[in-house]
């Protein structure tokens, strides 16, 4: 036998003979009671090639059966590339579209990426017919299950049109072909009206992402009209009269100096008539603007997708309280790979370009086609046959390489000009599970122990 390198483990911050057991690539998670055997010397001695004794024998079978322990024979390497190949980058099941519908906005919120990019365009009706024929294209190529479309921008509700145009055809296309139609909006909700939200409902929309950054207060010096006024009351009252019409996610970002005026939004959540409604309700980091590369200007969403060991302190601190005030989080240690991996997930700007991540969107000589064809260019193609996560020596003792897929490439990109640079979420993943996997033990009902 051997051990996965996917295991990580995590002792009991309350009993040292409880250990938690994690594994990223099957996510098995367990909780084990350390009496006359202890995980460590088990996991030393099978490496070791060292006869195991009966308990110990015993012990190893029921870890083999969750994954934790595998036969000799196994390559546990090419298991993950297999997967990773046909689970992840060509995966069929689904198609992950993000559609920017316009890249105007009627904020100023004063975090913005897109600050320098917000202009008065939308996409044009004619754009809008060749999305929704590279999208039935697609479809019928890849024979998925499932189509997710998410509309952004800008603001995505500047242009309802387009989400009309599309949401239509593709919701009766889908109908037609028996495939899984979902789709969702991530907006300010300034422009969420009950009479909007019933029509796009018509169109197949069936969530948005509402963001607040803190409580009143510290909201309204943060997403801002034009001429700074601040922006909560409004969202709020409209989240109030679409209650029980659509499922709305609640996200917020906040820095060191905003992170605890969350605690006030989760109180006014708790009395919302909308409560019933909301589905993941998670706050992140504000990311820094993205450097430029060495050999092309550029700019775009985030610094890096990685945080400070503060950013990781507050974010746990918040999701805990998040779920303690009986709302529904995110899995905080499953970060993906995302749809960059992916070679049916990708993201269409106002003008029909496609772009492999939404915070490329309407920069130079980022894009990876468009959709006249469905054929990636050169870029494309490069971002897709990105060396393997094991190739790199940063990689080859981390246990987290099926959570991350190497990191966030785009960051790679934008910080270096290539995506084979790793960009690494070790220390994020690390403490997340530390937190993670005790609250699931202790605040969980009907938890189960390993003897």
């Amino acid at each position: 036998m051997q051990v996965s390198r996917f295991n990580y483990m995590v002792r009991s911050p309350k009993d040292p003979n409880l250990v938690f057991l994690y594994n990223s690539f099957t996510d098995n998670r367990v909780a084990i009671e350390e009496e006359d055997i202890k995980l460590e010397d088990l996991f030393y001695k099978i490496q070791q090639k060292f006869a195991l004794n009966s308990e110990e024998q015993e012990a190893a079978d029921g870890l083999k059966e969750l994954g934790y322990l595998l036969d000799d024979e196994v390559d546990e390497k090419k298991v993950f590339n297999d997967w990773f190949e046909a689970k992840v980058k060509e995966q069929t099941d689904y198609l992950q579209i993000t559609i920017v519908t316009t890249m105007a906005c009627n904020l100023r919120c004063t975090y913005c990426f897109e600050k320098e990019q917000l202009q008065n365009v939308k996409m044009t009706p004619e754009v809008s017919e060749k999305v929704i024929a590279w999208l039935k294209t697609r479809i019928e190529q890849t024979q998925c299950k499932k189509l997710n479309l998410i509309y952004f921008g800008g603001e995505p509700l500047i242009n309802v049109p387009a989400i009309r145009q599309i949401g239509s055809a593709m919701q009766g296309f889908c109908q037609q072909k028996k495939v899984d139609f979902n789709s969702g909006a991530i907006t300010n909700g300034v422009l969420l009206t009950p009479k909007l939200v019933d029509e796009l409902k018509t169109y197949g929309l069936s969530w948005v992402k509402i963001t607040f950054d803190g409580d009143k207060e510290t909201h309204d010096k943060m997403r801002i009209y034009k001429g700074g006024r601040g922006t909560f009351d409004q969202i709020f009252n409209n989240l109030e009269a679409i209650a029980g019409k659509i499922k709305i996610n609640i996200g917020g970002n906040f820095n060191e100096e905003t992170a605890d005026s969350f605690y006030g939004l989760l109180e006014r959540l708790k009395t919302a008539k909308f409560r019933n409604d909301l589905g993941i309700v998670r706050f992140k980091p504000i990311m820094e603007e993205m450097t430029n590369t060495p050999n092309e200007p550029m700019g775009s969403s985030c610094k890096q997708c990685i945080y400070t060991d503060k950013e990781i302190k507050q974010m746990i601190g918040l999701h805990d309280a998040t779920q303690s005030a009986g709302f529904r989080v995110a899995d905080p240690v499953n970060l993906g790979p995302c749809e960059f991996y992916q070679r049916n997930g990708a993201t269409i700007g106002v003008s029909g370009k496609v772009y492999k991540c939404a915070a490329f969107t309407g920069m130079a000589n980022t894009h990876i086609g468009d959709v006249s064809s469905q054929n990636f260019n050169e870029l494309g193609e490069s971002f897709l046959k990105v060396s393997n996560p094991f190739e790199n020596p940063k990689c080859q003792s981390c246990h987290f390489p099926p959570i991350c897929g190497g990191g966030c490439r785009a960051n790679s990109y934008t910080q270096t000009g290539s995506v084979g640079v790793i960009s690494c979420q070790q220390n994020y993943v690390a403490q997340a599970l530390q937190y993670e996997l005790p609250r699931e033990y202790y605040f969980t009902e009907g938890n189960s122990t390993v003897h």
